[in-house]
């Protein structure tokens, strides 16, 4: 038992907070919300770690390669299998929603109007930013990769010269990540009260005109997320893989769950890499992308976007081309769309666009992403771990996991 409670402690102490919050979130309704002061403390404090972390944990493990073809080679394959993940997530919840209609019995408004449908399609505005101060903004992670990874390749053509700079990043690196250890100690109270106000907010929704929707898309996402992640790592470190992954997961899963932020649940992810044995300089490359570009969870809430609007309007989803064009937009929508800086409704723009739905169904979207956005970040989070897991085996073996963690022993 004292084995145990070492080793999960802290997950069984963040899980505690969850069910706690969600209590006091059911029981105190809408009133809930004025604990987002304090549950803001600790997001706050995340989001700080945020920058930090991607830059000099992602130019440390850069600069540091000898091997430009193993980063390109991790790259390619990242970019490889994000896009493979989300067709295929997309097309086990466009499998779902064939068999149990989402729009079976829904009565929901289309009258309601949209205040504000502005977006934007500069995809290449989210590579760079105008202003240097700009760079260091949750905003535009995406440009702060790019720039941290050009940043890199400086140092490397530096030469001796730019050695005192890796190691002083690296030095960096390591009070980041003591100093995210800190800020967790405060994760129980913070999720607990974000969880309080999420049940608060939205528990009414669930058995509301969207509850067969919501209802629908959250049992085929833990079914998802059971699948997906035990194959990952399953295809990435065998069985041992699975276990290890498993038993670290719960503090990234609880942060996505409670923040709704890939961004905040980034510094905890990183952590769970390195807990598994991720090589650095894969997990410090494959993480950040995927916080911005890997999104499972995202795919699949488009899809059942998609055919709730097509049932709403007298449209038939069942349809080959329907069923292909919804899952190309739903890829598109969530990989693509979503690291767009400032995008606004970009997302349900693009589905109206290829769909031809009324503007009034754009409420309907929003409010379904709205509720279900926790569990798509968690879903796109933690997939985030797995594909490192698989981009370690095909860079650098299939026994890089029995090498890490025989590291991991010789260092204790």
């Amino acid at each position: 038992m004292k084995t145990f409670w070492k080793n999960y402690k802290s997950s069984v102490i963040l899980i505690a907070s969850m069910l706690i919050g969600g209590i006091v979130g059911a029981i105190w309704g809408e009133g809930a919300t004025v604990l987002e002061p304090v549950a803001d403390v600790f997001l706050h404090l995340l989001y700080c770690c945020v920058v930090p972390l991607i830059f000099c944990s992602l130019s440390s493990s850069i600069a540091k390669m000898q091997d430009m073809k193993k980063l390109r080679k991790i790259l390619v394959t990242f970019i490889i299998l994000t896009f493979i993940t989300g067709i295929i997530s997309a097309l086990f919840q466009a499998l779902s929603v064939v068999i149990w209609d989402p729009a079976k019995g829904a009565a929901i408004s289309m009258t309601e109007d949209v205040t504000d449908a502005t977006g934007s399609l500069n995809i290449l505005g989210m590579f760079t930013v105008g202003d240097f101060p700009n760079l260091f903004s949750k905003s535009n992670l995406m440009a702060l990769i790019v720039f941290t990874i050009l940043f890199a390749f400086a140092i490397i053509k530096s030469g001796e010269k730019g050695r005192p700079v890796v190691e002083a990043l690296d030095r960096l690196t390591t009070v980041i990540v003591n100093l995210i250890n800190i800020v967790m100690k405060i994760a129980p109270i913070g999720l607990g009260c974000y969880f309080a106000m999420l049940i608060g907010q939205y528990g009414k929704e669930v058995v509301g005109p969207l509850g067969r929707s919501i209802v629908i898309y959250l049992v085929v996402s833990i079914i998802y997320f059971v699948l997906s992640q035990t194959i990952m790592a399953y295809i990435g470190a065998g069985k041992d893989g699975v276990k290890t992954w498993w038993k670290g997961c719960i503090a990234p899963t609880l942060t996505a769950l409670g923040t709704c932020s890939s961004a905040a649940t980034l510094p905890v992810n990183m952590q769970h890499a390195r807990e598994i044995g991720i090589p650095e300089d894969i997990a410090d490359v494959a993480i950040p992308l995927g916080a911005n570009l890997h999104k499972d969870g995202s795919c699949m809430i488009q899809i059942v976007k998609i055919s709730l609007l097509c049932g709403l309007c007298g449209m038939q989803y069942t349809t080959p081309r329907n069923i292909f064009m919804s899952v190309v937009v739903a890829v598109i929508a969530a990989i693509v769309m979503g690291g767009i800086p400032a995008g606004g409704y970009v997302g349900e723009l693009f589905i109206l666009s290829a769909f031809d739905f009324p503007t009034v169904t754009i409420p309907i979207m929003v409010l379904l992403g709205t509720i279900t956005d926790a569990v798509s970040t968690a879903i796109n989070v933690t997939g985030d771990t797995g594909l490192a897991m698989i981009i370690a085996r095909v860079v650098d073996g299939k026994d890089w996991f029995k090498k890490a963690q025989e590291k991991k022993v010789s260092d204790q």
